[in-house]
């Protein structure tokens, strides 16, 4: 069986802002990476994103996607949101604190739920017959109101790491001992880490607002990436009962985590380009073969671990493991509805149209 590996793009899920430790190892290896956005037309604020992403962004690196474009109703959405962030103590910090941590609950969306309260009062009515419409309003509402979340969390964390270092170096004072610094900062980031139902919730919104959207682009073949090794783990599960078979796994390769240089575009630009002739020796790929120490895969790798050390050494750069996965016959838009986008309660779904007869997807987890 042999499989087109795609390496042109790769969705991160369930993330819709740009993380540079998710997309620097992954641009080594796909032209793009894509982030699915709440809004069409609407791309983080450059403020938002490290100088690295910045820059990522201007080289054309990161794309965005939004499969369930608003339209007319744009508008109407970015005055809600502009309300959450100009009256935070009235609704963002509620909704913060409420929905993110809640929301994902058992019949958690129903008409008395924050969410669905705060669209209702906007005139957006929750009707049977538009169960669609209104399930995406409140996924692209979760989704920013994640992105509200994490950058208050971050903000947070950076203030408190700043706190603990300067009581790291009075306790070392104190101590004359540097060799047992002071975890105040290690034990107030687990406790700032996002909980599973967090998790969950995004998880669930990014799933609907992928599979019930009209205008995704989402083709065969597509690659989904994932660090979260439970959401990669439920995706395979649901993939093995809905089909009766296992995921294919085509291939693992190493991936530099970091770039210290000065310019780590500019190195990103110059290993793709070292890199491209190798990227189209493994276009199709069989994994059967592969398993086997197909000869194909086997001088992939050796090439691919060779051009990597020559690029990022890794006395300088760590690294990280991406392992794909080939689903066949699974579309992605249903796959991952099926699998984060339900309640019990949702009966009213459609099931999405796949847009190929013999639909495959691609799955990744990044560790």
């Amino acid at each position: 069986m042999n499989i087109n590996m795609n390496t042109k793009s790769v969705y991160i899920f369930p993330d819709t802002m740009p993380k540079e430790e998710i997309m620097f190892p992954l641009v080594q290896f796909f032209e793009q990476v894509v982030y699915l956005r709440p809004v069409e037309n609407d791309p983080p604020e450059p403020e938002t994103l490290t100088p690295l992403c910045r820059e990522a962004v201007a080289a054309n690196l990161i794309n965005y996607n939004c499969p369930a474009p608003l339209e007319e109703h744009r508008e109407r959405f970015l005055h809600l949101v502009r309300e959450l962030q100009a009256r935070p103590d009235e609704f963002a910090a509620q909704l913060s604190n409420l929905s993110l941590a809640g929301l994902g609950q058992k019949n958690s969306e129903s008409k008395t739920t924050i969410i669905s309260t705060l669209l209702q009062q906007k005139g957006i009515k929750e009707k049977q017959q538009e169960l669609r419409s209104m399930v995406l309003w409140q996924a692209r509402l979760v989704l920013t109101l994640g992105e509200f979340f994490d950058r208050d969390q971050a903000e947070l964390l950076n203030n408190l790491e700043q706190i603990s270092q300067k009581e790291k170096g009075l306790l070392a004072k104190l101590r004359e001992d540097k060799q047992q610094p002071f975890s105040f900062t290690e034990t107030l980031s687990r406790r700032n880490e996002k909980t599973g139902k967090q998790r969950s919730l995004r998880l669930k919104a990014w799933s609907r607002l992928l599979g019930l959207g009209r205008k995704g682009n989402i083709t065969p073949m597509t690659v989904f990436v994932t660090a979260s090794r439970d959401a990669f783990d439920l995706l395979t599960e649901q993939y093995q009962t809905e089909q009766n078979q296992h995921p294919v796994k085509i291939i693992e390769l190493e991936l530099p985590v970091t770039c210290i240089e000065e310019n780590p575009v500019e190195k990103i630009i110059a290993f793709k380009d070292e890199a491209a002739s190798l990227l189209q020796s493994i276009q199709k790929i069989d994994p059967a073969a592969a398993s086997s120490n197909n000869d194909n895969i086997a001088a992939f790798n050796t090439n691919w671990t060779t051009l990597l050390e020559k690029h990022y050494p890794s006395s300088d750069s760590s690294r990280c493991l991406l392992t794909l996965y080939a689903l066949p016959g699974a579309a992605a838009e249903k796959l991952f509805l099926e699998t984060f986008g339900r309640d019990e309660t949702d009966i009213q779904f459609n099931t999405p149209t796949p847009v190929s007869d013999s639909p495959e997807t691609i799955i990744g987890i990044l560790q």
